[in-house]
């Protein structure tokens, strides 16, 4: 029920500054090297690929592609439903459109082109900027705890699970305790208060002494804006039951594209594998800083998947699979839909979220 509350529009948040030349530079060269790297391998261990591909069942990826649809479908709802317990109704279908085609973009190229979309057509729906940054934060960070989440538990399961050998397996139960501690830490910090400040000083000290730029303004916006975000989610808790669930059905449904990837070029591989492998390859692609994590997370996927028992040359032919069917068919699919979302007329006054 509407209230008539109106929140206070939040001052948009400082943009952050460009790479050096050097290190945009960096980035290309190692993006290039693994991209060669691939190709050699491929090359060099031609006639074993061959025999992938020959005994691939490719009618396998047609349910991959459906499970991308059902894994889309999932973000794109949570999304709206988000926006809907934050008090931003610009109607059901346009929430659905927005968050498909921005997921899409973010998937494929990466979080700061996605979100810089996302924000750009609700603003163009008629919803304030301000207004419109809250839930999406929020709804990222649901996206990373419940992605996060994956990792310790897919690293537990191989250590009680996969044959390992000793040092492996202590070199694995150690990565799943540090991040099942890290996971934690990251909670306390999002949701105490006097914890989020402290940790936000930090972050402020360690930018200016690092890069010679003060942040402050920047963290005082998302500092408003998550305090904001979080104040309307305590008065309903229950209004994030549905997104969680569909954020968590989301996760699981990439999982099962990159088994379906295995199953279509032939691969039997455990549960725990294909967690472990395509979450520490998306990790890295993120940490990379590399656009959509484009060449870091197939490198990196393919290395751990070796690692596990995976032939190097299926390894890698999954990792350019599972980025083809999961990032690169979505992205196509997406253009459809942008121009119909785009459009809408650019004089309607922006509609603040109203607390309901």
């Amino acid at each position: 029920m509407n209230t008539g509350a109106t929140f206070t529009p939040v001052p948009a948040p400082v943009p952050a500054r460009a790479f050096p030349l050097g290190r945009r530079r960096a980035i290309l060269v190692a993006v290039v090297l693994l991209a060669v790297a691939g190709v050699l391998v491929v090359l060099l261990d031609w006639p074993e690929v061959q025999g992938v591909i020959g005994r691939a069942s490719w009618r396998l990826v047609l349910p991959a592609l459906a499970i991308t649809a059902f894994s889309y479908l999932c973000l794109s709802w949570s999304f709206g439903l988000v926006n809907q317990a934050f008090g931003v109704r610009p109607g059901q279908w346009i929430l659905l459109g927005v968050g498909f085609v921005s997921s899409a973009m973010i998937a494929a190229v990466g979080g700061v082109a996605g979100h810089s979309l996302r924000l750009l057509l609700m603003v163009r729906r008629g919803v304030a900027a301000s207004d419109a940054m809250a839930p999406s934060l929020f709804h990222g960070y649901l996206e990373s705890v419940i992605f996060f989440a994956m990792i310790p538990g897919g690293l537990a399961y191989l250590v009680f699970t996969h044959p390992l050998s000793p040092r492996l397996a202590l070199t694995l139960g150690t990565g799943a305790g540090v991040l099942g501690v890290a996971f934690a830490v990251t909670a306390v910090v999002f949701f105490v208060r006097p914890v989020r400040a402290v940790a936000l000083r930090l972050v402020g000290l360690t930018w200016r002494l690092v890069l010679r730029r003060d942040l402050d303004a920047g963290l005082r916006s998302f500092e408003a804006t998550l305090v904001r975000g979080l104040a309307e989610v305590r008065r309903r808790p229950l209004s994030l039951v549905l997104p969680v669930l569909l954020i968590l059905a989301d996760r699981l449904s990439r999982v099962v594209v990159v088994w379906f990837c295995f199953e279509a070029l032939g691969g039997q591989v455990d549960l725990g594998v294909v967690v472990t492998g395509f979450a520490i390859g998306v990790v890295a692609g993120v940490m990379s800083m590399v656009p959509g994590g484009l060449g870091v997370q197939e490198g990196t996927m393919a290395g751990v998947y070796h690692l596990l028992g995976v032939s190097l040359e299926q390894a890698v032919l999954v990792s350019l699979l599972f980025r083809l069917v999961y990032y690169m068919v979505p992205l196509a699919v997406s253009l459809v839909f942008y121009w119909h979302v785009l459009r809408v007329g650019s004089s309607e006054p922006p509609a603040s979220a109203e607390v309901a």
